[in-house]
Order: structure tokens, then C-alpha cells, then sequence
């Protein structure tokens, strides 16, 4: 099933501005200190605004968001490869791998602490969720615009950005990161989008 899409001009600058705006976030947390105050109070202000809601929801959605590998991605995988596009199931996997890889690098390197402290592992920059949730959800978004038609074109579409969104918020409503980590999360993650789109229509896949 060939895909023939237009140049890869606008993905390669998406790939460098996204890329660029989140070394610029890593460094405002490396040598601005004083910036985790501002997070600190966009942080209270999200959390107060959701402060209604029961607290069962962020954990519900925080659980999606960590096990996001498991049925979606043998579902999509088994999608992809009754339609015979290997290519884009391997690629679809490694760019999902490849951001766990790059989440615990670019962690161990800022070393940021989360707002809740140690009562959660980890460090904070970036939100590991934020990337694997742009990143796989985002790759699926791409495959159904360009494989898929009519309603469940929409729904699907939907659905997916609907995940991205709340993997992001769950993790601000649950105190475990601060939004420019969520921020910066979703940027890396569309670089890796961008990446696979590139690829695949570098392979003519």
C-alpha cells in the first residue's frame, strides 16, 4: 500500500523548530532556577482547576498512559501488517522504543527534581508520558489520515489527540510534573512523529 505524499521539507522543520524549542526549555531549567517558582504556580493554578473532579480519573489516565505499549500497539501492529506494511510496523515499534531510550538519557542528564519531590522515582524533565504518548499516538494519527476515510477517519483522529491531551494533564493533575515538562515532553515527542513521517516517506512505505 504505497503512500504518496508530498516532500519532506515541512517535516524536516518541524523536526528543527520542535527540536529547538525544547533545548531552549532544557536550558532555561539548567540555568534558570528561578523558573520552577513560575512552574510552581501554573502547577497550584492546573490542579486547583481540576480540584473538583475525583482523583480517581488522573490515576485511571495515568495508567493508559504508562501501559500505552500493550493493546494499542498489538492492535495497530496486527492492523499494519494484515495491510502488508511491514516497514511501517517496524519503524512504528522502534520509534516507540526509541523514545524510552531517550527519556531515561535526557533525565539523567538535567536531573531535574519533580515538584512532589521523592515521593515519586524518577526525575522530572521531560515527562516520560508526554513522549511516548505524542509520540506513539501521534505516529497513529499520521497512519489513519493517510490510510483511513470517512467516520472512523474522524473518530480515530479524535480519540488519539484525546489521549495525547490527557496523558499530558494526568500528569500535571497528579503533582508529578511541571508543565514545562509536559511541554517539552509533547516537543520531543513530535520530533520523533516527524522522524517516522520522514522515513516512511523516504522508503516510498
Amino acid at each position: 500500500m504505497k503512500d504518496k505524499s508530498p516532500g519532506t521539507v515541512s517535516n524536516w522543520n518541524c523536526v528543527i523548530v520542535s527540536a529547538v524549542l525544547f533545548a531552549i526549555l532544557a536550558l532555561m531549567v539548567i540555568y534558570l532556577p528561578n523558573i520552577r517558582e513560575y512552574d510552581s504556580a501554573v502547577l497550584s493554578w492546573i490542579q486547583k482547576l481540576w480540584s473538583p473532579y475525583p482523583e480517581i480519573v488522573p490515576f485511571v489516565l495515568n495508567e493508559i498512559g504508562k501501559n500505552y505499549y500493550v493493546w494499542p500497539l498489538v492492535a495497530s501492529g496486527s492492523v499494519l501488517i494484515s495491510h502488508k506494511m511491514y516497514l511501517k510496523t517496524f519503524l512504528l515499534v522502534f520509534f516507540t522504543e526509541l523514545a524510552h531510550v531517550l527519556i531515561d538519557l535526557i533525565k539523567n542528564i538535567i536531573c531535574r527534581e519533580r515538584p512532589c519531590g521523592d515521593s515519586y522515582p524518577g526525575f522530572s524533565f521531560p515527562s516520560g508520558h508526554s513522549v511516548t504518548a505524542m509520540c506513539f499516538y501521534g505516529i497513529l494519527i499520521y497512519l489513519v489520515i493517510r490510510h483511513t476515510s470517512g467516520f472512523w477517519k474522524y473518530f480515530l483522529v479524535t480519540l488519539f489527540a484525546f489521549m495525547i491531551v490527557l496523558s499530558g494533564l494526568s500528569r500535571l493533575w497528579l503533582g508529578v510534573h511541571f508543565p514545562i515538562d509536559v511541554i517539552a515532553g509533547m516537543l520531543m515527542g513530535f520530533v520523533l512523529v516527524n522522524l517516522y513521517i520522514i522515513l516512511c516517506k523516504w522508503f516510498n512505505a
